[in-house]
This record gives structure tokens, C-alpha cells and sequence, in this order.
């Protein structure tokens, strides 16, 4: 991070100095006008009519378990920052992002003079423009159709390891110092930098965990998340790929497909690949053995039997009553 940014950040806040003074607890006035519902509000911190704004993170004090009604993105620029997400901890290092919806119950552990952070505070509708430019059927996509919902029971986060992607850091970078510098038209900016910053990391697919309650009121959302990964990665996608991105064991997640869908993961990714084999009959002259590998099926043998007993004839057949069909 830039040398003059840091050393703004690092400046002792009154919050800050409080803490340090001996007062330990989080002063509820600077965040809610109701500390017993624990529930953070917008208008404490957003001017009217602002759709986001961003703060830093106060060191040296707990906050305990909280929810917004706004969107929290947290982006931490030094150190590293622990939360209790849904119950379950997870340490936020540089560079690391962790974005959550207006429902996630988290709490965060004191840090210390060099663990640094800033806070974006978005508005559910600020996701109406952005979603729009994320696309469909991607994990991003769900998690805003999940924000605008605004349903009570469906709370959410995503974990971005992205420490290393410097298009996403010279992006965050840009955002701090906007906010530290009070640039010109610092929300238009903000809003900008915000929706690019969302369309980079959905080129980081590969980098967010996606961690999801095994409850029954999340079992779409796990289905969801299944389907989502099997359909890009049907070629060569694994069980314990798919566990790692969204935080369970394999067999825990094994067991969960098999709950909310009625099959298992094979099933679901064999299903995948026979779709696009049969694409590829109808629409393409390429050869079954090269159309066979390009799904994944390196054994030529197994895919011509489970070709048949998934269709009750063999892919050439199939090749010609698909063609039959067309014409």
C-alpha cells in the first residue's frame, strides 16, 4: 500500500483513543439508537441519500455478535483481522476481502495498531445497477438476487483470497484513498470503483469460498452452489474441489447433495456432461472418442456404457435421431 496512505490509516481515531484509554466496549451510540437489538444502522453512518459510504475499522475493541441493515464489505490493507461469521471463525488477512448481506450475524475480535481495515457500507439498492452487470447464473449474481430479496432467514457471506490479484488491490487501494482524500464526486467514484471491483472478482471465481448453512432454509442455496460448479467445471470439477470453495468436508457435503437433491455429485456431474455430449451429437460432426475426452471421459469403454444406460442406445444412434429430428 502506498507509504502516505498508510500513515493516514494508522492515525489514531477518538473511538480509538477511547479504547486505548480503558474503554473497552463498543460505543453503541456511534452505530445504532437500539444496542439492545444489536443490529447496526445505515443512517449512523450513511448521509441521506447515499447509497455507500465506507469507514475505517476501529482497533482495540470487541465487537460482539451484530447484524446491518445494510450490506458490509470488508476489506483488510494490513495485519490480519478475526471474525465469528455465523458462528464459525475466520481470520481476514491482507489483502483479503469478506463481504456480507444485511442478515449475517458476525462479531470481530480486538486487533492491534497495525491490523487495518476499512469498512464499504453499501445499500441493499445499490446491487439493482451492479447485478445488471455481473450477468446470470454465477455465484455473484445469487448473492445480490439474495441481498435485494432482503429475506430474513437467508444470511451470507463470501470469503475472497485474493491477496495476490493486482487488479483487485490496485482497485481497493483507489477506493481508500478516495475516502481519505475526499476526492471530487467521492461517491460517484466510490460507486464506479465498487462495480468494478465486483466484476474483477468474478473473475477470481477461483479465490472465493462460498460457505453455506447445512439448514433446510439453505438448502437451495447449496444446490445452488452444486450446480453452479458442476456446470463450469463438468470436465474435471471434484467433490473435494466443490468442498474447499464453499468451507465443508467432502463427506459433509457429500451427504448434504445427497439430502437436498435426492442423488450424488457424480450423478449431478455425469448428468452435466451427457447434456453437453448430446449437444455436441446434434450440433457438431466431431467424432464420439473426441467428443467423449472433451467431457472428461478418458476411457472410452466406460463412456460408451454409461452412455447406454443413461439413453438406451448407443451415441451414434443418438447422433442420428437427433439429426433426424432437425430435419
Amino acid at each position: 500500500m502506498n507509504t502516505e496512505l498508510f500513515r493516514m490509516l494508522k492515525r489514531i481515531t477518538p473511538e480509538e483513543k477511547a479504547a486505548l484509554d480503558g474503554q473497552k466496549n463498543v460505543q453503541w451510540s456511534i452505530y445504532t439508537d437500539a444496542p439492545q437489538q444489536s443490529v447496526i444502522e445505515h443512517e449512523k453512518l450513511l448521509t441521506e441519500n447515499r447509497l455507500i459510504t465506507a469507514r475505517k475499522h476501529t482497533r482495540f475493541v470487541y465487537f460482539p455478535p451484530h447484524t446491518h441493515d445494510y450490506v458490509e464489505f470488508f476489506c483488510v490493507l494490513s495485519g490480519s483481522i478475526t471474525h465469528r461469521v455465523e458462528g464459525r471463525e475466520l481470520v481476514v488477512s491482507s489483502g483479503e476481502l469478506l463481504l456480507m448481506n444485511q442478515h449475517t450475524e458476525h462479531e470481530i475480535l480486538p486487533c492491534g495498531a497495525d491490523d487495518l481495515a476499512i469498512n464499504l457500507i453499501i445499500m441493499p439498492s445499490f446491487f439493482e445497477e451492479v447485478r445488471q452487470m455481473v450477468g446470470r447464473d454465477n455465484f455473484l449474481a445469487e448473492f445480490m438476487l439474495n441481498i435485494l430479496q432482503q429475506e430474513d432467514s437467508a444470511a451470507q457471506y463470501l470469503y475472497f483470497a485474493v491477496a495476490d490479484d493486482l487488479c483487485i488491490q490496485n482497485l481497493v487501494e483507489n477506493i481508500v484513498y478516495t475516502i481519505l482524500c475526499k476526492q471530487h464526486n467521492e461517491e460517484r467514484v466510490l460507486s464506479v470503483s465498487v462495480a468494478l471491483l465486483f466484476l474483477h472478482l468474478l473473475n477470481a471465481a477461483e479465490q472465493v469460498q462460498i460457505p453455506i448453512k447445512a439448514t433446510q432454509e439453505q438448502g437451495n442455496a447449496l444446490v445452488l452452489a452444486a450446480e453452479q460448479y458442476i456446470r463450469e467445471e463438468y470436465r474435471g470439477g471434484t467433490l473435494n474441489e466443490l468442498a474447499r470453495r464453499i468451507g465443508y468436508s467432502a463427506p459433509a457435503l457429500s451427504r448434504l447433495i445427497k439430502k437436498y437433491t435426492g442423488t450424488t455429485f457424480k450423478e449431478l456431474q455425469t448428468k452435466q456432461r451427457m447434456e453437453q455430449v448430446m449437444h455436441l451429437l446434434r450440433d457438431t460432426d466431431q467424432p464420439i472418442n473426441e467428443i467423449a475426452a472433451s467431457v472428461g471421459y478418458e476411457n472410452q469403454s466406460f463412456f460408451y456404457k454409461r452412455f447406454q444406460r443413461e439413453f438406451g442406445m448407443s451415441p451414434k444412434e443418438a447422433r442420428q435421431k437427433l439429426r433426424n429430428r432437425v430435419t
